[in-house]
Formats: structure tokens, sequence, C-alpha cells
């Protein structure tokens, strides 16, 4: 698979993935707001493949919108929400994410183009991977956590 489309299609998941744990029913209620946790992790995933791709940077916007709207439709798919406010709170959230794309595609394209990314090709590949596998990594691991709360 040429690298480019594995980017694109990582950047998919792993928009999507990054809502699940806050659209999860029994969540961690991380003190940071809720909201940002995903817009972080949306951020740094497309930035992170914008940076390692060599071109394409329209494909992995579309990749992380489609990616956001599918995660959240999953999402509430698999966990429906009991409160209605949430459904809008995170509705509203999907039409931020798209700026927060672009912006992140942006960085990414400046960040290509810097010395950076061309001696340090390994240090962000390893940031890449560890921000796609941080959501479903949550994911996993929140059952347990909650345990060990109580």
């Amino acid at each position: 698979m040429e690298r480019n489309t594995l980017l694109i299609v990582m950047v998919a998941a792993g928009a999507a993935l990054c809502w699940w744990p806050v659209i999860m029913p029994p969540n961690l209620d991380l003190a940071i707001p809720v909201w940002k946790n995903p817009l972080i992790l949306l951020g740094l995933i497309t930035a992170l493949a914008t940076a390692l791709s060599n071109r394409g940077a329209g494909r992995l916007i579309s990749a992380s919108i489609l990616g956001v709207f599918a995660g959240i439709c999953c999402g509430f798919r698999l966990w429906w929400p009991t409160d209605c406010n949430e459904v809008l709170t995170i509705g509203l959230l999907t039409l931020v994410s798209t700026p927060v794309s672009v912006l992140a595609v942006a960085a990414g394209v400046a960040l290509r183009e810097s010395k950076i990314v061309q001696k340090n090709r390994r240090l962000l590949w390893g940031a890449f991977f560890s921000s796609f596998a941080f959501a479903p990594t949550l994911v996993g691991l929140t059952p347990l956590l909650l345990t060990r709360r109580r």
C-alpha cells in the first residue's frame, strides 16, 4: 500500500475513533472539558499525517471531516446518549472540527517543508502512531479504570 493512501485511511479511522471515549456512556470525565480531547487528537493526527505525506492535503482534509462524521454516527449507534443536550453539543462539535482539520493540515504543510521532518522522520511516525492509538486504547481501558476508581 502506498504511504499516502495509508495515511489517508489512518486519518479517517483516527478521526472517527477519537470521539468514542467522549460518546461512551460510562466515560472517564477527564478534567479537560470533554470537547477538547477529541479536537486535540484530531488536530494531532491530521497535522502529523500531513507532515508525513508527500502530497494530498485536500484528501487528508476530506478524510478527517468524513472520519469525524462517521465516528460520531457510529458512536451514537453503539452508545445512544441519555441526554438530548449531549447530542446537540457533540453535533455542533462536528461542525467545529472542520476548521480544526483545515488548520491542522495547514500546520502540517508548513511542518512538511521544514527541516524538522526531514531529520526526524521516525520521531514523527512515532508521534503519529501514538496519537492514533490513544483513543482506541482509552476506549479499551475505560471499564477497567472505572472499576478501579470506585
